[in-house]
């Protein structure tokens, strides 16, 4: 199994961005969080890989949500 981790984040108003890289610097997912009716809305998928492979899920707090797409990651 290879060794995945979280390498950039950025923000842009209420939405947050991150890719997770492998060692070596190859974009195994990409990560988006985001406020949406008063809870955080995340997202990670793989790209070029089929839509429906794709994780979501909702949190209370951008923390939880950020982690929560990260361990989907995993």
């Amino acid at each position: 199994m290879e060794s995945l981790m979280a390498v950039v984040r950025e923000r842009d108003g209420d939405t947050y961005y991150a890719t997770v890289e492998n060692a070596s610097g190859e974009i195994r997912y990409r990560l988006v969080v985001e406020r949406m009716n008063g809870s955080w809305d995340w997202t990670a998928w793989k790209p070029g890989y089929p839509e429906v492979s794709a994780r979501h899920g909702v949190a209370d707090t951008v923390q939880d949500a950020m982690r929560e797409a990260e361990q989907a990651a995993q």
